[in-house]
């Protein structure tokens, strides 16, 4: 019983997780560039008991959330006219910079304006960090002059599903994502932007399967308690 007991507790507290998560997409499901995250189970370590009849049974130990995957699927483009609005078409990121440390982070939301210091212009996003060129260096802007796309550096990676999430529509380089290597002659639009890539009918149905799987697992942990109180009052 004790056994089950954890068992069910590990599926309530995963499934929570992901409940989180589904939450989390649908707050993000007006974020330009979001894409959707989905928590990736794995079961928890097997253990042989004897069944009768020199039978061996596996049973499990419940399971966990093993890592958050991030669906990178293109989202739909949303005409703005704005000119600093950048859309990536196809596989990358662009890449931004800000803070002391001077740490880059990677994003799909090409939201971009101007950050003016006397005579010159920093093209920004909306939290006020660089955007990059191809070569790693802020774009600077001198008098009247405007951005165009392909001053813009994208960047993909060999895993970029290793990549982690570091909120605020924020990805940040890791060894199992590799080294961010520079796109050749990449497709990026201007005056758009690229929508959520949260499918609302999607998460309506991995939340119903969610709190099923919820309502499941409370079940046991009650069923489980009972049997207990029951064995306790036998003794």
């Amino acid at each position: 019983m004790i056994r089950g007991f954890y068992a069910a507790r590990s599926g309530v507290l995963g499934q929570q997780q992901n409940m989180n998560m589904i939450a989390n997409n649908f707050a993000n499901i007006s974020t330009m560039g979001y894409k959707p995250q989905q928590a990736a189970f794995s079961t928890l370590l097997y253990a042989k008991v004897h069944g009768g009849g020199g039978v061996m049974i596996d049973t499990g130990h419940g399971s966990r959330v093993e890592h958050t995957a991030v669906n990178f699927a293109q989202g739909g483009l949303a005409t703005t006219d704005v000119p600093t609005d950048m859309a990536i078409i196809g596989d990358g990121f662009f890449a931004v910079t800000g803070g002391e440390d001077g740490e880059i982070f990677y994003t799909r939301d090409g939201q971009f304006n101007y950050s003016v210091d006397g005579d010159m212009k920093y093209l920004v996003d909306a939290n006020g960090y660089y955007v990059l060129d191809d070569s790693g260096a802020q774009i600077e802007l001198e008098g009247d002059a405007e951005v165009t796309p392909d001053m813009i550096g994208v960047f993909r990676f060999p895993n970029r599903h290793g990549l982690s999430l570091m909120g605020a529509n924020r990805l940040a380089e890791t060894e199992v994502s590799g080294e961010a290597e520079v796109v050749e002659l990449p497709e990026v639009k201007a005056g758009y932007l690229e929508r959520s890539g949260v499918s609302t009918a999607a998460e309506v149905v991995r939340m119903i399967e969610s709190q099923r799987a919820f309502s499941l697992n409370t079940r046991v942990l009650t069923t489980i308690d009972e049997m207990d109180d029951v064995a306790n009052q036998m003794r």
